[in-house]
Order: C-alpha cells, then structure tokens, then sequence
C-alpha cells in the first residue's frame, strides 16, 4: 500500500486549523503531519519535515499567504521540501486579491472558507476539500507536479496534436479522435473560452500572447466566487492589449475586449440587431457551476452566426463545457482544448476530446497560434 500524502495546515486561526485537519482526516491517502499558525512556523517546520501539500491561509498577520508563498520558492534550497500549495481565502476584496496572486506564482489552486452564517458551510467545505485534495493526489500518483506548466518546444516543435497522432495522449479506452476537418471561409467574430483549475496562472502565461494575436473579442468563463473574477480582470487587465473587465449585464461586446462571467452569476450573449450584448442571470448552478461554461457556450451558439465562432476548454476538473459543445459544432465552430502535458488538471480538456468533436488539441502556450489559424482560414 502507497504511503499516505503528508498535509501541512497552515491558518492562524486554531478553530479553522481544527476543522481542516478533522476534514482532511476523512480523505483517503493523505495525512496531516503538522499544522502552523503562522507563515514563518510553517517556513520552519518545512525545514525539517517532507510535506506533499500545504493548505495556506490566505490573510495572516506578519506574514501573509502570498508572502509565505514567496518566501517557500526563494528560499526552495534550504528546505526538506517545498509541497504543492493549495490557498485557502475568505471572500473578501483582500482575500481575493491574494489569491489571485498566490495563483499566478505556482499556487495551484483554492477553497474558499465558509461564512459562519451560511446553513451547510461545513459540509460545502468538506466537499470542496475532497474534490480539490482527490484530485491533487491522483496526479501526484503519476508524478505530475500541479504548479509546472510544460513550455513549448521551438518554433515547429510544438506539441500539437495532429488527427495521427492524437491518440497518444490518452489511455487506450478513452476516444481522442478529432473532428473530421470541414470548410472554414467565412470572418470569426467572437472566441469563446472555458476554464477552471489552474487558470489564473495559465491565463497570465496563454491571454496575453492572445490579445497580441488578434482583435476579436474574447468571452471568458473562469469558475471563482464574486470578488475573485474582478480581481482576476483587474490583474490579466494589466497583461494583456485588450482591455479585461467583467462581463456585466447590458454590456455591448467589442473588439480588443475580454469579458470574465462575474464570479456567482451566470454568463450570456444575445444578439441586438448588428450587435451582440451580454446578460447575466441567477439561473440554477450548471454541472455544479455558476458561472457556468455551457450556458455561455450555448448561448453564443444561438446567437452568433454559422462559422463564426472560436471554442476553447482550458485546464479544470469536471466536464463543464462539454455538453454543450454539440451546440457549437452546430453551427460550424472551430473547436480547441488544451492537451494533457500542459493542463494542470485534465478533467474539463479530457472530457471535450472524448465527444470527437474537437478541431485541435495544442499546449497551453500554442493555442493561440492555433486560434489564429483558424481566422486566418476566413481571410483567404
């Protein structure tokens, strides 16, 4: 039997630091070996002890989350071990600032902490915990480090997958085969992206080549909480050429402009005579999500024209996306997900692949040149 994963918690509430470690007791394959109510004690304790994973408080006096983080990565050489770190945020502005932060400097992912007068909050964490640290332990079980992103090769040598070689990048009972290539002549007008787990860092390193590449518009769902999508668009927004901002109901979509659904509600797109403008609704949660990447994805499905759109399913845990890709392919949309090597998790990727309607499968850092192709289909 494989040796338990060791767990350092880090918070510097006692109460919380209680909850997590009885939570994290009830998961299979991990243990907690330590627990530390401040950044420089769990500094101290990595010093001496091999930790797997770190739950680091966001907000701690002294000495932060993100400051803890960074003290963990520049000082890697005199530690036993520097573990994967999963951050864990209030739903604060502060909070969310931080984490966005801490995510986009190898953080891999987050959990938010329960408000005390939420009916179930104890049980939502309890699920979030096992989902995240499931998830977390099944690819450290195949050596894959959720922090690293594999860059890509030399011009030429990227790794993406061709129609032949697709298959792989996958198990021999999981369906990786690509769409049959059809014809693409006409303008796209609009990109439509799906992301989750891991996608505040790999954002930062895919938008900004992006929004180098091309004008268009670009419609972004990023499953976070309030407050953590508009520090997200805040942060890419200095990145990147276009500007970032959420997308908020009543807004008309334009070029150089990237629109983040707001964290908590979901995201939709309509069709206003020769214009597009976006909504947003409190409908039920979509394959647990809201936002949710298929009600975005269909409704740009019924309102752009045939031929016209580009769809992307990034890094995430889960399928959301995938249902209602059918909707786009549809109307003759060219569709791309990110491959293996370069997700942190595969999840949302693995699961558009198995429909066969996939277009591309590309690195993180090649889909942009991959979306160019396919506009440069329309100008010929």
């Amino acid at each position: 039997m494989a040796e338990p994963a060791k767990i350092l918690i880090v918070d510097d509430s006692r109460v919380f630091r209680t909850i997590l470690e009885r939570t994290i007791a009830g998961i299979q394959g991990v243990q907690v070996v330590g627990t530390a109510e401040s950044g420089a004690n769990a500094i101290d304790f990595l010093r001496s002890h091999t930790v797997d994973l770190m739950t680091l408080d966001v907000e701690m006096p002294i000495m932060d989350g993100l400051a803890t983080l960074e003290k963990m990565l520049s000082c890697k050489h005199e530690l036993k071990s520097a573990p994967d770190v999963l951050m864990v945020s209030s739903l604060t502005r502060t909070g969310s600032d931080i984490t966005l932060k801490a995510l986009e400097r190898g953080a891999f992912d987050f959990i938010a902490k329960p408000a005390p007068d939420v009916p179930n909050s104890q049980e939502s964490l309890k699920r979030m915990l096992q989902t995240t640290i499931t998830t977390w332990l099944s690819r450290k079980n195949r050596g894959v480090r959720l922090h690293a992103h594999v860059q890509p090769g030399l011009p030429g040598q990227g790794t993406t997958v061709t129609r032949a070689a697709a298959q792989s990048y996958a198990p021999a009972a999981f369906n990786y085969s690509l769409a049959k290539p059809t014809p693409h002549t006409k303008p796209v007008m609009a990109i439509v992206i799906g992301i989750s787990t891991g996608g505040p860092k790999s954002l930062a390193e895919m938008l900004p080549k992006l929004c180098a590449l091309t004008d268009l518009p670009i419609l972004l769902v990023q499953h976070m909480p309030p407050n953590f999508t508009k520090s997200l668009a805040d942060s890419l927004n200095l990145k990147c050429e276009h500007t970032v901002i959420e997308g908020l109901a009543g807004t008309v979509i334009k070029d150089k402009t990237v629109y983040i659904a707001p964290g908590g509600s979901h995201m939709t797109v309509r069709s206003r005579g020769a214009e597009f403008v976006l909504e947003n609704n409190q409908d039920p949660p979509e394959n647990g999500c809201r936002p949710s990447v298929d009600v975005l994805f269909r409704s740009a499905a019924l309102a752009y024209p045939p031929d016209s759109l580009i769809g992307v399913i990034l890094t995430g845990m889960g399928n959301d996306g995938t249902p209602s890709l059918q909707y786009l392919k549809n109307k003759n949309a060219y569709l791309i997900a990110q491959d293996e090597d370069s997700s942190v998790v595969f999840g949302m990727p693995r699961a558009a692949a198995a429909t066969g309607l996939l277009d591309k499968v590309a690195t993180l850092l090649r889909i942009p040149e991959a979306i160019v192709e396919r506009i440069n289909m329309g100008k010929k």
